[in-house]
């Protein structure tokens, strides 16, 4: 019987299909799916009233969880619950091994958007390891659109190659950042899916 990583609570999930990747061909490799990291499955934490970037969303990988090859695929989505006068909020997705989030890497931000009530972010980003270690790197695209009007064009993005440590624990952060500090500044994340994928032969 085969195991694969349960990334959730770092516990082995034992199954007994393999599975393969089908390449039309006659390449057999196998291909080892960790699937549904976390899932996000009510409100979470509001960001109100500070001008310090602070996590929304958090999602920590075990240590040694990734391989050369992993995806880990990112899907979140918030709202402007309050907001006042021009006030600009600013949207971003870090990663790095640090409890301290702006101690980590950025790997996308939005533009510092004067949203208003009602106005939505949405990410979609796919992270690719390509080497592992204490410097193992990646590279990241997402699909976003910046904390404004729903009717907002979504947009591209590439984070060229990045340094990430497989070793330790790696924390995966949705932030937001008001630029003044008021009570009638507020965001609310609203959903936070991690999918993380490993390859293997």
């Amino acid at each position: 019987m085969s195991s694969i990583s349960e990334l959730q609570d770092e516990q082995a999930l034992e199954h007994g299909v393999a599975l393969f990747v089908d390449h039309a061909g006659t390449d057999t490799a196998k291909m080892s799916v960790g699937g549904q990291a976390t899932a996000q499955v009510a409100a979470g934490v509001s960001h109100t009233n500070t001008t310090t970037e602070g996590s929304l969303s958090q999602y920590a990988i075990p240590a040694n969880a990734l391989v050369s090859g992993s995806t880990i695929r990112l899907h979140a989505a918030g709202i402007v619950a309050a907001q006042n006068s021009t006030d600009t909020l600013t949207i971003a997705i870090r990663m790095g091994t640090s409890t301290t989030v702006t101690s980590n890497t950025a790997i996308f931000s939005t533009v510092a958007v004067d949203a208003v009530v009602g106005d939505i972010y949405c990410l979609q980003c796919f992270i690719q390891i390509r080497t592992t270690g204490t410097r193992g790197t990646a590279v990241a695209m997402m699909s976003y659109q910046d904390p404004d009007a729903t009717s907002t064009a979504p947009r591209w993005n590439y984070k060229s190659p990045f340094t990430v440590d497989t070793g330790s624990k790696l924390y995966i952060d949705i932030t937001a950042d008001w630029s003044v500090a008021s009570a009638d500044n507020q965001v609310n994340s609203e959903m936070f899916v991690v999918d993380i994928v490993n390859p293997g032969t």
